[in-house]
């Protein structure tokens, strides 16, 4: 994760707990669809930050601080 946003670690986190939860209840299919999506938006909200940190550069430096 490129980005410093508590809010953000705590859903994935949240999300991740979820998969967990269908993986050990033996709801296979649904654990592998739930842990698909939460990847693909995982990947999407970090390009998305990357992007906004090239294209702002001061708030980018702030951030890491």
């Amino acid at each position: 994760m490129m980005n410093n946003n508590l809010f953000l670690k705590v859903l994935w986190v949240i999300l991740y707990a979820l998969t967990f939860y269908y993986t050990f209840t033996n709801q296979m299919m649904i654990a592998m669809y739930f842990m698909a999506g939460t990847m693909f938006a995982q990947s999407i909200v970090d390009l998305v930050y990357y992007f906004i940190q090239k294209k702002n550069p001061k708030s980018a430096s702030e951030m890491n601080c």
